[in-house]
């Protein structure tokens, strides 16, 4: 996390924790922290530890997400 950076709503993120790639719904100021949903949608979930995602991240989860769809479509 980055203290001079505030997640904005739908932005890309990285949970560095994880290795999970979210969107951005929710950010508590007081402590904050961001409130994230997967991409393809699901339950949303607290990081601890997260960053901005780079270019290089959004294309890694633009891929896992078209393989994703690509295998419920089986």
């Amino acid at each position: 996390m980055v203290d001079d950076w505030i997640p904005q709503p739908l932005e890309l993120v990285l949970d560095t924790e994880r290795d999970r790639f979210g969107v951005v719904v929710g950010w508590d100021q007081d402590t904050r922290q961001i409130t994230l949903r997967p991409l393809g949608g699901g339950r949303t979930w607290r990081p601890t530890r997260y960053r901005r995602a780079t270019t290089t991240d959004k294309l890694r989860a633009r891929v896992s997400e078209l393989n994703r769809e690509g295998r419920r479509g089986w």
